[in-house]
């Protein structure tokens, strides 16, 4: 049986689409929590670098619970940060953003793969049918990469 997907709309704090009250809901005990992370974070946390598993912003508030066992937050990155200087979504899937994405796709594979989850939740944006971004802004392209690869890999497990 395939992992639930659920598209997650954010309308305001403490209620369904706030990923920071959701996560600590009981009926989410075995919910996997996608979140928009920086390709920094994202690389340090599966590559092993300098990485305190720290809140972000915008719904990369629930980051540390991927640090956690079991681990209930899986970033995937839309975009870069240079320390507070500068944000940048990804504006094309060009080689690296792609090598990236399929990175974090495997990741998302593996971590179902465990049986441990029944569903996989992800920020959704009704107006534009697509992922929900707050801080970065990544091209269309990529955010439409990004969905339609959360579905495969939940469909898969």
């Amino acid at each position: 049986m395939a992992v639930e997907v659920v598209k997650s709309q954010f309308t305001g704090g403490g209620a369904p689409g706030d990923f920071a009250w959701m996560i600590r809901q009981p009926e989410h005990a075995h919910s996997l929590f996608i979140f928009n992370d920086n390709e920094g974070e994202f690389l340090a946390h599966h590559r092993g670098g300098t990485h305190v598993c720290s809140r972000g912003g915008g719904n990369a508030v629930i980051r540390p619970y991927q640090c956690r066992s079991p681990q209930q937050a899986m970033g995937i990155p839309t975009g870069t940060y240079d320390r507070g200087v500068h944000y940048a979504g990804y504006s094309s899937l060009d080689d690296h953003v792609l090598d990236v994405l399929d990175s974090a796709f495997q990741s998302l594979d593996a971590l179902l793969a465990t049986g441990h989850y029944i569903s996989v939740i992800f920020s959704w944006n009704n107006s534009e049918s697509t992922l929900a971004t707050g801080i970065f802004h990544p091209a269309p392209e990529v955010k439409n990469y990004i969905v339609n690869g959360i579905l495969t890999v939940a469909a898969r497990n």
